[in-house]
């Protein structure tokens, strides 16, 4: 029965065992569990008082192994302990160490069997009985407390250790325990949480230690996170993370701590305790406090990682932020930027009137603290704040005071960039007009702020916009008032400024105003312009290096601006009253020219000046009546009722011939109405036509003096320009000559086309001297003699032509000058190639002479012999047209006719040899019939026969022997001609 029994209760125990109900036996470690060690007396005795300390330490270290390795038998650790007690208390460090490192050893091999003894050995090392040896009990406290995750047997004492130890041995060490006790043994440190957190905080505060510091950070991480901060601790615990986060190596992990503080019941109150330190005055030269408590503030309320619970608005932190800059301070002021900063650009569009109040109230202290400071950092970073907010403001996202805005900016406008002083112009031009107070004062601020005072020509060039924008719309009723306050006093000495392109632009706006004043300022304008035109005309060196480029404005454009407005202006003041305007306009133009030619300038600006000008002179015209007149666009030329051509004198004189009276504007003129007598103006064309003889003589560049040789032909068909005022047509003809008949003026014109020569020259001035024909009279007799010489110079060149037609012109209208002259050039003729362009000049020119007998009643045989060797080669019909071809046949017969009878005997011989070699020899070479020759057949001969047989009879009859000489001449000069198809009789 027995045998039954126990094997039923060794199954029930194994059931058990198996369900975890009974003890559960470990077979394996029953099989493999070593032996204890067992302490012996000889042991006990070496470690006993009786032996030296030598050997007692010695032992001791020799039990240290074996307490790592080996489990001592029971009650052996109190065997052990009982007899090193003693040496806890010894003098020598070494024993106490020695003892120490036996407790650590013990609890690191024995740790789970000593049970009540770890209390012992915790009071050890708590109520050690020397203060040093601070590392070895640490030492033996981690192993105690396995790095103070296990306080079994010393939670009531805990406390008053930890305590103890923070005044004692607050080193990394400890507070690397001191994080695993709040951690895991929080429960038994809540009354001493709050001394803690203060003694952390005053390390952290005081160390510069980066291993202390992130340990303390991570005491500080485990209070919060493991048990709860005091309220008592926060004002230490904001300001010691305040502080620590400008260690730029802890910044991130002391903003993730503070976000998880403000992520608690405590968050608001953390907000507060923070504006309060801002506002503090205590605390207001503590840069690094006040840069942190900035720094949390703005990024837990509108940082990249905001906390949503926290419900403060902007408007109730950002007047701390004003007072914690009441010490200027760089660093705290920068913060301060760098957070209003991140607010403006993620939620600026949202931003309230009273928001934005506070913000200015923050961008205006730091705009006079960078003053103070002198920070080039804070400087900038302000500056691209401004710059944010101006960019909310083109975008219309701006919701703030725009004055108030725009006041700081220009307070510091010198440092800002072009836009940004360009928007600020934008803006005040918006509130100059008439319906704002003291606006002509405002406008002049502006003026002298952002125009005279300031530098940058961006901003100089959208002031005058502004200046001009009010000017145009304000004119009708302010114009007067405008010039007075403001033009003449910001623009009066702008023909000294610097900046060419500022120059240009208010020459500009002169000429616009100037344009349409009829008021006496006008002449205050006219001063200023005045002082533009008579500006030096020299580019520097420099600037002719690069005046290729395109995208080059020449320092000089001001100038041409100033003189094309001129003549804008004497074009608009031709028309209206009073005409003293076109006359002072007038005269400056001509004194500007006239500068040209005596500073010999030569750059392209001023070409292209003097082409403008002299293309407007040679447009002028006049009436009847006298009165100046230019072409429109249309090319219509409309009379001025008030400016007439002339000088005043002339115009006395010529009323006292008409009698009393004034000379009255046309009919339906505005002046027409008037019951007052008109003063009219006078613009002397002698003056222009004074600048055109300075041309002729002094140009250099050859577009501008083909123009005038080009245009000055067609102002001369108008005798009532030149004649009214004294113009020198004897220093014309000189110039022309001259110009003729000089071999180096090609070799001085510049701006010439490719193979351009002396001939070019010629051409273009020929055709202004054959004009100057119908002026001969205005001419005396030696520049009529040089005239026609001129004339015979150029018969060699390629404007014979022209050169031909102005001497048949000057039989005409000098036949004084031409009766001796005559042979001569009759001769020269001679030897000029019969030529298609030659032919009908040169026939013209004798067909004319020919009708004038007193030229040529002294001509001798060999001035005949002369004419008619001109006319013979243009009697061949295979070179010359039929026309040119009668026209010779023509000559030949009207010279004959009117020469001598003495002569024509042996002129007969010459013209025969010549009409052969000319005409006849090409008729008999040729079998083909031609049109010429067709006309000359039967259908002809009766009639042609019937003339010249009347004709040369008529002639002939009074010599002797006219028959045959008669015969002869027809049969020499009409060959073909027979009745009846035979020869005439008598040949």
């Amino acid at each position: 029965m027995s045998k039954p029994t126990s094997k039923d209760s060794s199954f029930r125990e194994r059931f058990k065992s198996l369900l975890g109900i009974g003890p559960r036996i470990n077979t394996k470690q029953a099989e493999c569990k070593p032996a204890e060690l067992i302490i012996t007396g000889e042991i006990l005795k070496d470690l006993n008082v009786e032996c030296g300390l030598h050997n007692r330490i010695k032992t001791i270290g020799q039990v240290c192994d074996l307490a790592r390795t080996r489990k001592f038998e029971e009650h052996a650790v109190e065997a052990v302990w009982q007899a090193v007690d003693d040496l806890i208390s010894d003098d020598h460090s070494e024993a106490r160490h020695a003892v120490l490192q036996l407790m650590k050893a013990i609890i690191q091999g024995q740790g789970e069997r000593l049970g009540p003894i770890r209390a012992h050995f915790f009071h050890v090392i708590k109520d050690y009985p020397v203060n040093g040896d601070l590392l070895e009990r640490l030492e033996v406290f981690k192993a105690l407390t396995e790095n103070g995750k296990d306080i079994t047997y010393l939670e009531e004492d805990l406390s008053s250790f930890v305590l103890k130890w923070l005044d004692i041995g607050l080193s990394a060490e400890f507070l690397e325990v001191l994080v695993n006790l709040v951690k895991f043994n929080s429960c038994y440190l809540d009354l001493i949480v709050a001394q803690i957190v203060h003694k952390i905080c005053v390390l952290c505060n005081l160390t510069t230690v980066p291993t202390d510091i992130e340990v303390s950070l991570q005491v500080l991480d485990a209070v919060v996170c493991y048990n709860s901060l005091p309220s008592e601790s926060l004002p230490g615990f904001i300001i010691t993370l305040c502080r620590t986060v400008n260690v730029k190596e802890f910044c991130e992990s002391c903003w993730k701590l503070m976000r998880k503080v403000l992520g608690t019941h405590l968050g608001h109150s953390a907000i507060y305790t923070m504006c309060r330190i801002m506002e503090d005055k205590v605390h207001t030269d503590d840069a690094a406090l006040l840069r942190g408590a900035v720094f949390f503030v703005g990024m837990a309320l509108w940082g990249a990682h905001r906390l949503l619970t926290l419900k403060s608005t902007p408007t109730s932190v950002l007047p701390s932020f004003y007072k914690g800059m009441t010490s200027a301070n760089a660093v705290v002021s920068y913060e301060i930027v760098l957070s209003i900063t991140r607010l403006i650009k993620k939620y600026g569009k949202e931003l309230q009137v009273v928001t934005w109040e506070q913000l200015l109230d923050i961008i205006e202290r730091l705009l006079q603290q960078i003053q103070t400071l002198g920070s080039q950092e804070l400087t900038i970073i302000v500056h691209e704040l401004l710059t944010t907010i101006e960019e909310l403001y083109e975008q219309n996202d701006y919701h703030g005071p725009q004055e108030r805005l725009f006041t700081l900016i220009e307070k510091c406008s010198d440092k800002r960039p072009e836009i940004s002083v360009l928007t600020l112009v934008s803006y005040r031009a918006q509130s100059i007009h008439p319906a704002k107070h003291c606006w002509i004062q405002n406008l002049q601020k502006l003026m002298e702020k952002f125009f005279r005072n300031e530098n940058r020509s961006t901003i100089r060039k959208k002031t005058l916009d502004v200046l001009s924008f009010v000017l145009s719309i304000n004119r009708q009723l302010y114009e007067e008032e405008l010039i007075e306050a403001i033009v003449i006093p910001q623009l009066g000495h702008i023909a000294d400024d610097k900046d060419h392109m500022v120059r240009r632009l208010a020459s500009q706006l002169l000429v616009d105003l100037a344009e349409d004043c009829n008021t006496p300022q006008f002449n205050n304008l006219l001063d200023i312009i005045e002082k533009v035109v008579n500006r030096p005309l020299i580019d520097p060196p420099v600037v002719e290096a690069v005046e290729s480029d395109f995208l080059y404005e020449s320092p000089l454009e001001d100038v041409k601006t100033a003189v094309l407005g001129l003549l804008e202006i004497l074009q608009t003041k031709l028309y209206s009253l009073p005409a003293s305007h076109a006359s002072r306009a007038y005269e400056l133009l001509i004194s500007h020219i006239q500068s040209h030619y005596q500073q010999m300038y030569t750059s392209s600006i001023a070409s292209s000046i003097r082409l403008k000008v002299f293309n407007f002179f040679l447009h002028l015209r006049v009436d009847s009546l006298f009165r100046i007149g230019v072409p429109n666009k249309e090319r219509i030329v409309r009379f001025s009722p008030y400016c007439l051509c002339g000088s005043s004198e002339s115009e006395k004189r010529s009323s006292e011939k008409k009698g009393q009276g004034t000379v009255s504007p046309p009919a339906g003129s505005p002046a027409a109405a008037q019951s007052t007598t008109i003063r009219m103006g006078y613009l002397p064309f002698s003056l222009a036509f004074a600048a055109l003889l300075q041309c002729l003589e002094h140009e250099t560049d050859w577009k501008v003096l083909k123009l005038v040789l080009d245009k000055l032909s067609e102002l001369l068909k108008y005798k009532g320009l030149i004649l009214t005022s004294p113009c020198s047509i004897d220093q014309l003809c000189t110039a022309l000559c001259t110009m003729v008949t000089d071999r180096q003026l090609a070799e001085r014109l510049r701006n010439t086309p490719d193979g351009f020569s002396r001939t070019d020259v010629q051409l273009a001035v020929v055709p202004v001297l054959t004009v100057i024909t119908s002026y001969h009279i205005y001419l005396d007799q030696p520049r009529q003699r040089e005239f026609v010489h001129c004339l015979d110079t150029g018969l060699i060149y390629r404007c014979a032509k022209q050169c031909v037609v102005t001497l048949t012109m000057c039989i005409i209208e000098m036949p004084d000058i031409m009766v001796k002259l005559l042979p001569g050039i009759i001769l020269k003729l001679t030897h000029i190639s019969a030529t298609l362009t030659m032919a009908i000049p040169m026939l013209e020119f004798l067909s004319t002479l020919v009708r004038l007998p007193p030229l040529y009643a002294n001509f001798v045989a060999e001035q005949y012999v002369s004419v008619f060797a001109i006319s013979l080669p243009y009697t061949n019909p295979f070179k010359f047209n039929q026309y040119i071809v009668s026209l010779a046949h023509h000559v030949i017969a009207m010279w004959f006719i009117r020469c001598r009878l003495v002569f024509r005997k042996d002129f007969v011989r010459y013209i025969t040899k010549g009409l052969r070699s000319n005409a006849l020899l090409p008729f008999e070479d040729t079998h083909e019939p031609s049109s010429f020759r067709a006309r000359s057949t039967s259908l002809n001969e009766r009639p042609l026969k019937r003339f010249c047989f009347n004709a040369f009879k008529f002639l002939f009859l009074p010599p002797p022997h006219p028959t045959r000489l008669f015969f002869f001449l027809c049969w020499c000069l009409f060959p073909s001609l027979h009745l009846s198809g035979n020869p005439i009789p008598g040949l």
